[in-house]
């Protein structure tokens, strides 16, 4: 009599894999961490299926926006909502020129602002050195913000600026709303003050009298004494030298209060001294 044998419908590959998907089954049922790891590859098998899947049909860019909206929804709606935008260290700049440069308004999502763009518009307002923005969870944005200091005011062309020590141009200004500061002219006044006016430091006899500084494309400096009724011409290099003889001058002779128009210290082995040019009655 022959023997009937049953042939499995499956292909060899399918059987070989049940056979295997079998042996996992039966080996996972003896431990509860092969048990996890088993349930954990099925999770991982399912999701490459999933992606690869979507990827072929080319619906992976809508799925991956459905995620983030419904991630986006869900933490909305526990309130990651911007409510509250502080701003720290204002005080020449206005708070609401901060706010407007920084685009984020009450209600946005919390985690859609982006703050790199938004500290680079504010660090584009003049006034502002330096900008720092944070999220600060649930609900808040901080804003601090670093402003220049008015170091000097720079006339050019007829109009008036206050730079800061590296010489940035804040904005617009008034002599007569700055009267501490330094007058200074030239067009690469701005660039070279800072360094010119700490060598000028030791020098308070003259520096205390100075009310403008006048830089020369040459690279030199005259100092306007008095409102304009003296001039000391300085050489481009060794002023420091020449300011010294200068000053032992002004402790001795008191030259800086005679009736001189011009100082002229460019050569080095003599002091010019022009007069005074006095307007007639």
């Amino acid at each position: 009599m022959a023997t009937i044998k049953r042939v499995s419908p499956l292909k060899p590959g399918l059987r070989g894999a049940r056979n295997w998907m079998t042996a996992q089954v039966r080996t996972a049922q003896y431990s509860r961490g092969r048990m996890l790891r088993f349930i954990g590859s099925l999770l991982l098998v399912s999701i490459l299926i999933i992606f690869s899947a979507l990827w072929l049909a080319g619906l992976l860019p809508d799925a991956q926006k459905s995620g983030r909206d419904f991630v986006k929804n869900r933490l909305v709606k526990m309130g990651f909502v911007v409510e509250h935008v502080d701003v720290i260290g204002e005080g020449a700049i206005s708070e609401n020129d901060v706010r407007r440069a920084l685009g984020i308004s009450g209600g946005d999502y919390l985690f859609e602002a982006n703050l790199k763009q938004a500290q680079s518009r504010i660090e584009d307002i003049t006034w502002v050195e330096r900008a720092v923005v944070r999220r600060l969870w649930p609900d808040r944005i901080v804003v601090q913000i670093i402003e220049r200091k008015p170091y000097a005011l720079w006339q050019n062309n007829g109009e008036f600026f206050l730079v800061d020590d590296k010489g940035t141009i804040i904005s617009a200004a008034s002599m007569e709303a700055y009267p501490n500061l330094n007058l200074i002219v030239g067009p690469d006044a701005p660039a070279n003050y800072a360094d010119f006016k700490r060598d000028l430091s030791e020098y308070s006899l003259i520096v205390s009298r100075a009310t403008a500084l006048v830089h020369h494309n040459t690279g030199r400096w005259d100092i306007i004494l008095d409102n304009g009724e003296m001039r000391i011409k300085l050489p481009a290099d060794n002023f420091r030298d020449r300011l010294s003889h200068l000053q032992k001058l002004q402790n001795s002779h008191l030259v800086l209060d005679r009736n001189i128009g011009v100082i002229d210290l460019r050569l080095s082995d003599r002091i010019i001294l022009s007069p005074s040019v006095e307007e007639p009655a």
